[in-house]
């Protein structure tokens, strides 16, 4: 058991058992072809496993021997680090010319300068991202590029044109969210790249060779049961495209559809002795004249651990303060003082406290530095001694994908009968009750403030149902 332990880690290709949709993007020799999927179906781990057979040159279906240069093209540096940690974690070691390669750190895997790994058969496997735009990838001759996630069409075609003198290999692997994809589909449409189209179901998540699907890290199976779960627990507004890799979404209203303001807006508290409870706080900020524009949400967040194990959060809304926009800093730092004073809440019992970029006019900035120095008046306190600090929602881990985990974790804890809203916090409930995920509502400022209450609570939530999953 030992050896076959360290031949999986040294190797592990070899011991992985792959789904239908992964095994057909594999075998699929079209020169331009795309693996189209929402989230779990392991599109990132198809795409490397693709392009590190072609390097080594044991494809099945290899179109030229070794050595080929190969690109991995991300959308940025926080994504390529990650793809970066996959690509090593399926690499046999034994393939890797070490001198010439960079090295691999957890941190900062293969680093910023250049990064590539040089196979000792002579092909190179370099890392790029497409933050600088079309021009940064002139000037090169390739055989292979995998884009993992989707590109902008001018990336796609500056990529494409890297591969003509070689008759080189391109593919793609993404799910049509957050960017527009209709040009890829007019391109899938007319042939030109040959696609492999994966749902979310119970076939799509069986290894080829076994009797049951794949496991998330809890080691819980991803069944009926769990896609049924992730069907009621995802907004309508994005599920295709997140869940069954559709072109669009679905055409809504309201956005938190499952939120009824007769069972979800009630005068009541957190179950005690369930767990901890911990005190947050939210703030989104505003310079122009918007009726509700600035805005604070006080939360409590009680942890907990399911019959299966499972971490949640039940949440309970206590209160809020919202001002119109062109409400000055000290106004709105002596508010939400108030606030915390009704319920016998001191600033340093709050656990965690985010609030949003700054927001600046012709005659106002408003910011999380200049409401820190706000309170700090209000109660008596050295700035330099608040403590919790005014943490940026936007800043860190989690923050790209922010808006997107944010709503997603708010539309669970909703539907699963976990988020509550005291009356009190009258605009919350309205915000909950009519937002449309449109910029211009009214009471999307304070649904804002919710989301980075909940920030440390919903990323986590995120990546443990849509990222941790045991491909092999």
């Amino acid at each position: 058991m030992r050896a076959a332990n360290a031949a999986c880690e040294a190797n592990p290709l070899p011991f992985f058992r792959w789904t239908p949709p992964q095994q057909q993007f594999y075998m699929d020799d079209s020169r331009r072809k795309s693996f189209r999927a929402g989230n779990q179906l392991g599109k990132s781990f198809a795409g490397l496993r693709w392009l590190l057979d072609l390097a080594a040159g044991r494809h099945p279906k290899q179109f030229r021997e070794p050595p080929l240069e190969c690109w991995i093209v991300c959308t940025s540096w926080s994504q390529s680090v990650a793809i970066m940690g996959k690509f090593h974690a399926l690499l046999d070691d034994v393939l890797v010319d070490h001198e010439a390669s960079s090295n691999y750190s957890t941190r900062a895997a293969y680093g910023k300068d250049n990064p590539a790994v040089v196979f000792k058969n002579g092909s190179v496997v370099r890392f790029r991202t497409t933050r600088q735009g079309p021009t940064a990838l002139q000037g090169s001759t390739i055989h292979v590029a995998l884009l993992d996630e989707p590109p902008t069409l001018g990336i796609y075609q500056e990529v494409d044109r890297r591969l003509l003198r070689t008759g080189g290999r391109l593919g793609m692997c993404f799910t049509p969210a957050h960017v527009p994809c209709g040009w890829i589909k007019d391109l899938t449409d007319k042939g030109v790249i040959s696609e492999t189209h994966a749902k979310l179901t119970v076939e799509n998540l069986t290894p080829l060779g076994c009797d049951e699907p794949l496991r998330l890290l809890d080691n819980r199976l991803m069944d009926q049961e769990w896609i049924d779960e992730q069907w009621r627990a995802t907004p309508e507004i994005y599920a295709d495209v997140v869940l069954d890799g559709a072109w669009e979404g679905r055409p809504v209203g309201r956005f938190f559809k499952t939120f009824d303001p007769a069972i979800h807006a009630q005068a009541r508290a957190l179950s005690p002795g369930r767990g901890p409870v911990r005190l947050v706080l939210g703030i989104d900020h505003a310079a122009a004249g918007r009726e509700f524009g600035q805005c604070a949400v006080l939360a409590q967040v009680q942890q907990f651990r399911t019959e299966d194990e499972r971490t949640r959060e039940a949440v309970n809304v206590m209160d809020e303060v919202v001002m119109v926009g062109s409400a000055t800093s000290e106004e709105f730092g002596r508010q939400i003082v108030s606030m915390l004073a009704r319920h016998g809440i001191r600033w340093s019992d709050l656990w965690r406290a985010y609030g949003d970029i700054p927001a600046s006019s012709r005659v106002a900035y408003k910011g999380n530095q200049e409401l820190e120095r706000a309170i700090a008046r209000a109660t008596g306190a050295h700035v330099y001694s608040l403590r919790p600090r005014i943490k940026g929602a936007k800043e860190g881990r989690g923050a790209a994908g922010l808006l997107d985990a944010g709503c997603r974790y708010i539309y669970a804890a909703i539907s699963d009968q976990l988020l509550n809203v005291h009356p009190r916090a009258a605009h919350t409930i309205d915000g909950l009750n009519t937002w449309d995920m449109s910029p211009s509502h009214p009471k999307k400022d304070v649904c804002d403030a919710l989301r980075y209450a909940l920030k440390d609570f919903a990323v986590p939530f995120h990546q443990r149902n849509n990222v941790g999953v045991r491909i092999g």
